[in-house]
């Protein structure tokens, strides 16, 4: 990715979301990242419909560009932007209910001291949303190249040839498929090869849309990998 790149990010921190095409973008960036979202909200919120409403609350003030005006870079990468506008909405939140039960005033303290732990064996919380992230933007290209190849009338081999891709193959399944897709195995290594090989370009190309002009898509590449594992 080079610095004339307008990746979606990009084109929301420049607009702050206050144009047609920023407010588009910004949509299209949280449209996957509901789980990763929802599944830290979960973490400090004990009720499930509690959870799903501040959740879809979160999701609604951002993409109304609530908070885009002071947000700071983040390195250029929207999950860690994402990330950090969630943590400070949590924190808000339970300061806000803490006043309520006190009668008092809110009292200001930083997101990360607002927010105590549940479980201190628990995995720590950036963690948690690092590879719910990782999930999301996989469940996403996965789709992605699903649609390609359904486009393409191969809609049967992707389905066979799947498991591969999302790392659930077994032993035996290339013996299997190929049954199946009637080809040889070899034929079956080499379709998803080549099937991973479109996936790896398609990744880079999402993680290069959450990312400001000039940002390392090698790096979020391994950083993706290293929250998988």
């Amino acid at each position: 990715m080079t610095a004339s790149t307008n990746t979606r990010w990009s084109l929301v921190q420049a607009a702050k979301g206050d144009t047609p095409q920023a407010r588009a973008a910004l949509s299209d960036l949280c449209a996957i990242y509901y789980a990763p979202v929802h599944g830290f909200v979960r973490r400090w919120v004990a009720d499930g419909e509690e959870a799903k409403d501040l959740t879809q609350s979160f999701f609604a003030r951002l993409l109304a560009g609530q908070g885009l005006l002071g947000a700071e870079e983040m390195r250029g990468r929207f999950r860690s932007y994402l990330f950090g506008a969630v943590k400070h909405f949590i924190a808000e939140h339970r300061r806000n209910e803490s006043a309520v039960k006190r009668g008092g005033q809110a009292t200001a303290l930083p997101a990360d001291e607002a927010l105590d732990l549940i479980d201190e064996h628990a995995p720590a919380p950036d963690a948690e949303f690092d590879r719910a992230w990782a999930c999301a933007v996989l469940d996403r290209v996965l789709s992605l190249l699903g649609d390609e190849m359904e486009k393409a009338g191969k809609a049967h081999v992707f389905t066979h040839l799947k498991p591969w891709l999302a790392g659930s193959a077994g032993h035996g399944d290339t013996a299997a498929a190929a049954a199946t897709l009637g080809v040889s195995e070899t034929a079956v290594r080499v379709l998803v090869s080549r099937l991973r090989q479109r996936m790896r370009h398609l990744l880079r190309d999402e993680l290069a849309q959450t990312l400001s002009d000039g940002v390392d898509v090698d790096a979020e590449m391994r950083f993706l990998a290293d929250a998988l594992r």
